[in-house]
Order: C-alpha cells, then sequence, then structure tokens
C-alpha cells in the first residue's frame, strides 16, 4: 500500500499505537486517541515482545513466558479500553518478534495502517524508542509516517487533536512532496500556521552556502509548484546547527507539530548519520512527523 497516496486523499483510517507501558508511552497514547477522534480512525494497540530484550528485563527469572505474555496482554486489554470508551474502533495484538520494530511494522503492515504512533525515552535511551526497537530503524524502514512523542512533550489534551502551529523542515529534493502533503493533511485539518523552515548548514563550507535571500527565494518556487502552494506559509530560513536551528524554530513560534523528512535524499541520511533527527526526536517538546 502506498501511504503517501493514502494521505494524499487526505485520511488518516487506522492507527498503529506501539507502546511499553512506560509513562512517556502513557502520553503517546494521548496523541493516537487524540488523532484517532479527529481522523475517526480505528487504532491497533500494539506491544512487541522482543525476547533477547526481555531477558534481563526486571520481572522475576521464575515466570515463563507465557506468564510473562500474559501480564502483557492484560495491559494491552486495559490500555485498549481507553480508546474504545471514546467508541474508537480498537484491536490489541501482542507478537512475539526481534528486532522490535520488525514486529511493529508487519503490524502496521497487516492493518494497512496510515500512521505509526509512538514513544521516545531520554536521550541516553534513544535507541529504543519501544521494549526494545531502535528509533533510526523504525523511521528509516516504515513506509508510513512515524509520529513520534519524545520524553519533553506532555500529554495531549482531551478529545480530538488539531495541531496548530506547526513546523516543517525541508531540504527541497524531490521526495519532500511526500513530507509536504502529510504537513498539509494536519495543517488544513487544524487551520494551523505553517512554518516551513530550511537550515543552511553553518558546518559547510562559506564558499558553498547559498544566501538567506537566495534559499528564499527558491523556497518560494518550490512551494508554489508544490501540494503547500495554496497554503499560507511563513518562511523561516536561517543559518546554523540542523537540529539547533529546528529546534528553536519550533520554540519561536511554539510549535505543537514538527515534520521532518525526506529520509531518503541528502537531508536525511547526512543528519541522521549525525544524530540529528534523533537530536530533534529527544529534546522537541512537541510530537515530531517523520515522513518519507
Amino acid at each position: 500500500m502506498s501511504t503517501a497516496a493514502t494521505l494524499r486523499g487526505a485520511a488518516v483510517k487506522r492507527i498503529v499505537f506501539g507502546t511499553d507501558f512506560s509513562p512517556v508511552a502513557e502520553r503517546a497514547a494521548t496523541y493516537a486517541r487524540g488523532l484517532a477522534l479527529s481522523f475517526s480512525a480505528s487504532v491497533d494497540v500494539v506491544h512487541v515482545f522482543d525476547t533477547d530484550v526481555y531477558l534481563d528485563d526486571a520481572e522475576p527469572r521464575l515466570r515463563t513466558l507465557d506468564d510473562r505474555l500474559g501480564v502483557r496482554s492484560e495491559k494491552l486489554e486495559a490500555l485498549a479500553k481507553m480508546f474504545s470508551a471514546e467508541g474508537l474502533r480498537t484491536r490489541t495484538e501482542l507478537p512475539v518478534e526481534r528486532p522490535s520494530w520488525s514486529g511493529l511494522l508487519k503490524a502496521a503492515e497487516k492493518e494497512e495502517a496510515d500512521l505509526i504512533v509512538v514513544a521516545t525515552r531520554s536521550k541516553a535511551q534513544l535507541k529504543r524508542v519501544f521494549v526494545g526497537s531502535t528509533v533510526e530503524e523504525l523511521i528509516r524502514q516504515a513506509p508510513q509516517p512515524v509520529l513520534t512523542v519524545g520524553p519533553r512533550v506532555l500529554a495531549a489534551p482531551d478529545g480530538p487533536l488539531e495541531f496548530k502551529r506547526i513546523v516543517y523542515a525541508t531540504d527541497f529534493s524531490p521526495e519532500a512532496e511526500k513530507a509536504a502533503q502529510a504537513t498539509l493533511l494536519f495543517a488544513e485539518r487544524g487551520k494551523a500556521s505553517l512554518h516551513v523552515c530550511h537550515v543552511i548548514d553553518c558546518r559547510a563550507n562559506v564558499e558553498e552556502r547559498p544566501t538567506a535571500g537566495d534559499v528564499r527565494t527558491h523556497l518560494e518556487g518550490l512551494l508554489a509548484g508544490s501540494s503547500l502552494g495554496a497554503y499560507d506559509c511563513e518562511l523561516e530560513v536561517t543559518y546554523g546547527a540542523p537540529a539547533e536551528s529546528i529546534l528553536a524554530v519550533a520554540e519561536k513560534v511554539k510549535a505543537d507539530l514538527i515534520v521532518m523528512g525526506p529520509r531518503k535524499h541528502s537531508f536525511w541520511l547526512t543528519h541522521v548519520k549525525r544524530g540529528v533527527t534523533l537530536e530533534v526526536l529527544a529534546r522537541a517538546t512537541c510530537p515530531v512527523l517523520t515522513v518519507h
């Protein structure tokens, strides 16, 4: 299934929410719930049991695998009641899979999900997004957009969720149109103020750096021909280190959503290697949507 095509149709019909039952995952659940209410979407609540991870967990070693799966099944059902109490169509899944991100992706593929929602923990634990998953692998491999709720993000308010101030970071690559489509979907639904951000990396050679004026002109031209062309966007062109600059723009405009992409071109591959995406996920005070 082409998720980009689904988003182009302005619809999020199926959400997969991955949880490890941690406090930050509880906050992520409020975003899955709010978006499901906003889009009248179904929610598949998934906990992937990675046997490699749970060999060293805090549970008593006398418990059998069936015992441990039983405990998690009870937790899943309790969590699912939070969604069903709102009238949402809800399912639960408890796959035994390793690595964990693979189990989540399989669940998302089976359910033909339009969106994956997960939580990250502290910066020191960023290689785990839920129950041993690697956040970089999840956002690299998922064909769906991934909404990540970091450790500094507060719970979403009750009721349908609409984002009101969105920062969309772009690198001008052709694939950025896919991220623009997802950005537009959420911006239109919430009638949000939309800030399109491009960072001129201060680490590049001075001779290779474009001027802010040239970048702004180029950005205006690209936006005019993109799905965001008819939307009233504020342009944010800055010099600096990418992660710090994106976070600074988000803080300045009090963003409640950051959209980053694409993953398969220069912005993504370069910046993931340098830790920019992980840095934004760790430090953002709002959810981050990653799209390729």
